[in-house]
């Protein structure tokens, strides 16, 4: 069995070292100056290829050899390998990004008015991207306040930036109060109150419809000057978003959350 977790051979594999480098590499670490035959029983290698890697990682600067029969190996310090290889691929990610905006030609469909997104890093990107883009005024509504607490950097830029910001919690955490307060306007309102069945209000009627569709689940939509917005949702265990810039339908979600703004304060105080 390998004496390093797989985890942290992972990321180092992320960091651009092949598999079987991670492994010796990691386990000289652990092992201090060992023969190949010691790295071979502790790393998993197939014995014929630990040679070759170990030259590698030589050449590379990541282990030091002692020549003698048998030969000794041994890990340079982890604090500089790992700063080497952060730094090649801080570099390289430069260099892409650098050269592919050199290929990049004139933008085209941006004019199409709705966007599929996937990823939780790429959702919460365009969030942000929103958010910057926002000059009066940036709405939010949450289902959940602890995926609400994961913006809380998007709405302390914003409110930095002197843009009206209004949050809809439709859920209290009654375990600790929110610490999204000082970041904009913040109002409670109960799911249930907004799901009201009986109601034909045509607000009532739209909330209904997002947030109780068994197709999907909804977690959060943020609206940026009435012109743009985006839907959080939940889709067989994956989180998904959707980037909405047909002209009315940001206004609509932007009238509905005014809507429940202004009902949440009929029952200021009301436990939930």
């Amino acid at each position: 069995m390998a004496i390093v977790s797989d985890d942290v051979i992972e990321n180092m594999k992320l960091l651009g070292l092949r598999e079987y480098e991670a492994r010796i590499y990691a386990t000289l670490v652990v092992l201090g100056p060992s023969k190949a035959s010691e790295i071979a029983k502790e790393s998993g290698v197939p014995r014929p290829r630990v040679y070759d890697v170990l030259k590698e990682l030589h050449r590379k600067g990541f282990v030091d050899i002692s020549e003698g029969n048998p030969a000794y190996f041994r890990a340079v310090e982890p604090e500089k390998v790992i700063a080497s290889l952060r730094d090649k691929y801080l570099k390289s990610s430069e260099d892409v990004i650098i050269k592919l905006k050199s290929y990049q030609r004139e933008q085209r469909g941006e004019w199409l008015p709705v966007w599929s997104l996937q990823g939780e890093w790429n959702i919460k990107s365009r969030v942000e991207d929103l958010a910057e883009r926002a000059e009066r005024e940036f709405m939010a509504a949450f289902i959940d306040e602890k995926l609400a607490l994961k913006f809380k950097k998007v709405f302390e830029m914003t409110k930095h930036r002197g843009i009206d910001v209004k949050i809809l919690l439709l859920k209290k955490n009654r375990r600790y109060p929110s610490l999204l307060e000082r970041f904009g306007d913040l109002k409670y309102m109960p799911l249930e109150r907004v799901l009201n069945r009986k109601s034909e209000d045509f607000m009532d009627v739209l909330a209904e419809a997002m947030f109780s569709n068994n197709a999907y689940d909804v977690k959060s939509l943020f609206i940026r000057d009435g012109e743009e917005s985006i839907l959080i949702y939940e889709e067989n265990g994956a989180l998904k978003g959707l980037i909405v810039r047909i002209p009315f339908v940001p206004i609509i979600q932007r009238k509905m959350l005014l809507y429940f703004i202004e009902k949440s304060k009929e029952k200021t105080n009301a436990n939930f």
